[in-house]
């Protein structure tokens, strides 16, 4: 079995990265199939080739979000459709059976070139995802295994809902992320479900053994249950050194809509979190440290996203943040056109103007 995914799912379409997926990683472990990139897919015949999709076709609150800033399909879409077209045509020719399997598989049920489609976990559901036909259903997994090599963002699965991941895969990941990275990052819906107070802080002083750590995601009602000074204590947090998962709110959304008091109680242990919300909500949000997402909702959203990048970047010090500086400024003039038009030549046309731009805010 050899597995794949599209470019811009294989390499991640905002990072570049020389590993593939973690989900990609996963699916190798447990079959014991081969990973292929996707421009060397040709080469094989006859064979069961098995691909994995995160948001093939954007329809997750995040893609369903940028589509509407952009105005169309998001660049992953857009890597998806073309690929998709290129595997029904080796599918035929090459005499491939194809299983497709992923968090975004729900979205392809009606896909022709799809031989087998697995929706939900594949530990215990592949092999007759291998076998069968049409749309299968994964059963919830019982037996976990650890990857085999590392994947593009360093990460470690702690728990999946209310199972945990079994102590000697955890700690296996954590020895082949950090070997690659120096570094892991622990995947999880919430951090804080993963445990109690001490079961949590005994995770983190594990992971510190493997490099710096961070974690995906952290709920707002765990969190205020929680004593977060241990966190802060067991990674080394403070001004110099903080953390910045996904809040979340309503477990399954990223969209975060409580109240807000929850992050002080973050800011005060180092925890700046990324936060989903709605964009007339937005400038509440502002005068914390986070890195504030504004989902659109009125035609005035690019003077808000404006304003929010102009809170978030000292934060997030991008190298070269005075260039997104300069395209979302645009964006509030132009009412988001430049953005929908954006493609790689016009990129570096905006490197050249905004280097420009920069320089003479400088000498003025």
């Amino acid at each position: 079995m050899i597995l794949s995914a599209d470019p811009s799912t294989f390499r991640s379409w905002w990072r570049r990265s020389k590993y593939p997926p973690y989900g990609l990683r996963k699916v190798e472990a447990i079959s014991g199939g081969k990973i292929v990139q996707p421009e060397h897919l040709d080469r094989y015949r006859e064979e069961i080739l098995g691909i994995y999709v995160n948001d093939p076709l954007g329809r997750s609150e995040i893609g369903q979000a940028i589509s509407r800033i952009v105005q169309g399909d998001p660049p992953y879409v857009k890597s998806f459709k073309k690929f998709e077209s290129r595997i029904r045509e080796l599918r035929d020719r090459n005499s491939l059976k194809v299983v497709v399997g992923g968090p975004g598989a729900w979205q392809l049920q009606d896909r022709d070139w799809i031989d087998s489609l697995l929706i939900g976990e594949a530990e215990e559901s592949l092999e007759e995802a291998v076998k069968g036909k049409g749309v299968i259903h994964g059963r919830r997994a019982e037996h976990f295994v650890a990857i085999r090599a590392p994947s593009g963002l360093a990460e470690v699965e702690v728990n999946r809902g209310s199972r945990r991941i079994p102590e000697n895969v955890i700690l296996e990941e954590m020895r082949i992320q950090s070997s690659a990275h120096g570094r892991v990052n622990l995947i999880t819906s919430d951090i804080l479900s993963y445990g109690d107070e001490s079961e949590v802080t005994d995770l983190l002083i594990k992971a510190r053994k493997f490099g710096e750590v961070t974690f995906s995601n952290i709920g707002s009602v765990t969190a205020m249950n929680f004593d977060l000074e241990k966190i802060r204590t067991a990674l080394n947090l403070n001004e110099n050194h903080w953390i910045s998962p996904v809040l979340n709110s309503v477990q399954g959304s990223c969209l975060y809509s409580l109240d807000s008091e929850v992050l002080k109680l973050l800011n005060r242990n180092y925890i700046y979190p990324m936060v989903y919300v709605e964009e007339e909500r937005t400038r509440e949000f502002l005068q914390y440290k986070a890195v504030v997402i504004p989902l659109p909702q009125t035609e005035n959203y690019y003077k808000v996203l404006y304003e929010a990048w102009k809170h978030d970047r000292v934060i997030v010090k991008l190298p070269f943040s005075f260039v997104v500086d300069y395209v979302l400024k645009k964006a509030v003039e132009t009412r988001g056109k430049n953005l929908r038009e954006l493609r790689s030549s016009s990129l570096i046309k905006y490197i050249f103007m905004a280097g420009f731009y920069n320089l003479f805010q400088f000498v003025k």
